[in-house]
């Protein structure tokens, strides 16, 4: 599908040390051969350098085969990814999947993937940009398969437009067919350079939009609010992805977001805290970070946010005095004292933002909302490593440990209170809305009832949503 993001990260984990830089290889070449590299062809050492740097990289390296010479692998391929797919089949298969049976017997290396670094495309140059129109839709069976906006991406030539969550998809490039059966024509319409489609607000008014397909600057930061119902206040704040602080020597409106969010939060004494990560696939662990910081309480200060469990080569250089993997350590950087967070979370809910999560459970009473019974499972990272000038490897090179020890939630982080329905009808931030309302139940029991009715809306009209694009993965660029 045309609408991809490129340039983001979809459940990758970064470490921030390695923003701005390239990790020196230069000890893991190919071995010489007879004759030198004079006799191989550029497209052969693309390849031997595919296979040794994936050795030397990833997590489960000492699980990949030697070959002396080189050659004898990889004069078998004509193709980097194939070469890729080859040695991930070589890593330790997994069993007992709950959330993501799809997954049981398949190797645990379903991450590590050779990047297009010699494209031309716009996005490519930035990891904070986007391509496409912003908008993610899905198919209502209660309503006749009828066609509803779920995620307007902020940035996005759609969110610019103003086209919202929950707003009905009545006719695209003069089609009116907007049910499921007609998805191939919806999915090449979608694709288009440019897209006439004409919506049906909530207030039942329709408008129609002349979009363009282009780059966009990602604007993740949805909502920062405080719920005061009852006398009990609650934090709300919504990020869809992580992305850069800054920009341009200045802050971005990410951070500026969450610094006037948790601003907020501090003069009104905030000790109860909802995180909406439904569609947070990940992004810069920097980002993530920032946020850990502005959430833990003072029982985390100073203590170890999250630890990198490496392999037998990079844990030789962290301990020869490498920094790039040495622990993170919480440093609170807000006037709150929030002990109680619940986190509201999908399958799309990966990499960074199991982070948040994870990181936070030793030092708050953490309690997840989920859509599904888990997030997506990603406690893995990496860094991109330059084949060429046109291909780049980003291997799962280090796995995140909490401060208790917690890690390999490789079927995701499991839900408290799973099966809750994502209401696309309703905002986020909305009390009513079905996920945000039992976060709200479960930090207030005055919330209680309304909790209740959500679930049993959840649990009726769960499996009637069909999803028609989904939100793509993410790539990670960093100079």
């Amino acid at each position: 599908m045309k609408n991809t993001l490129i340039g983001r990260l979809f459940i990758l984990i970064v470490i921030v040390s390695l923003f701005g830089c390239k990790k020196d290889l230069k000890d893991i070449d190919p071995p010489p051969r007879p004759g030198g590299d004079e006799d191989r062809t550029a497209a052969q050492i693309v390849l031997d350098s595919v296979y040794s740097k994936y050795k030397y990289l990833s997590y489960w390296g000492s699980f990949i085969e030697v070959v002396n010479p080189i050659s004898t692998l990889t004069d078998k391929y004509t193709d980097a990814d194939d070469l890729l797919s080859y040695l991930k089949r070589q890593t330790p298969v997994q069993n007992g999947y709950i959330f993501h049976p799809a997954l049981n017997g398949q190797p645990l290396d379903r991450f590590s993937w050779i990047e297009d670094i010699g494209s031309t495309s716009d996005a490519a140059a930035k990891a904070d940009l986007a391509d496409g129109y912003g908008l993610y839709m899905a198919f209502d069976g209660d309503r006749k398969d009828s066609l509803f906006v779920f995620f307007v991406e902020g940035g996005s030539p759609g969110e610019k437009a103003g086209i919202k969550r929950g707003d009905k998809v009545i006719e695209m490039e003069g089609d009116k067919k907007m049910v499921y059966s007609n998805q191939t024509k919806i999915d090449e319409y979608i694709e288009g350079s440019t897209l006439s489609i004409k919506i049906e607000g909530q207030n039942h008014i329709e408008k129609s939009y002349s979009l363009k397909y282009t780059s966009y600057d990602i604007q993740p930061f949805q909502l920062g609010k405080v719920f005061n119902e009852n006398g009990t206040k609650v934090g709300y704040i919504a990020l869809s992805s992580f992305e850069e602080l800054y920009s341009g020597g200045s802050d971005t409106k990410m951070k500026k977001g969450i610094d006037s969010t948790f601003t907020v939060f501090g003069t009104q004494n905030i000790s109860k805290l909802i995180v909406d990560l439904r569609y947070n696939g990940g992004g810069y662990v920097s980002s993530a970070i920032y946020l850990l910081n502005k959430i833990v309480n003072s029982s985390g200060n100073n203590k170890v946010m999250f630890k990198y469990d490496l392999n037998e080569n990079l844990k030789k250089e962290r301990d020869a005095g490498s920094q790039d993997f040495v622990d993170e350590i919480f440093k609170k950087s807000n006037t709150t004292e929030i002990n109680n967070v619940v986190f509201l979370v999908s399958d799309y809910t990966a990499s960074a933002s199991e982070i948040v999560i994870s990181a936070l459970m030793p030092y708050a009473n953490v309690k997840i909302v989920g859509y599904e019974g888990a997030t997506y499972g990603k406690p893995v990272g990496f860094f991109r490593e330059d084949i060429s000038d046109d291909i780049g490897l980003w291997a799962a090179s280090f796995k995140i440990v909490n401060a208790n020890g917690f890690t390999d939630y490789w079927d995701g982080i499991k839900a408290d209170y799973p099966n809750i329905n994502d209401n696309i009808y309703k905002q986020f931030g909305d009390p009513t809305e079905d996920m945000t309302s039992k976060g709200l139940s479960i930090l207030n029991s005055s919330n209680a009832k309304a909790s209740s009715r959500a679930t049993r809306v959840s649990n009726s009209a769960r499996g009637t949503i069909r999803e028609l694009n989904k939100i793509p993965t993410r790539n990670m660029l960093k100079d």
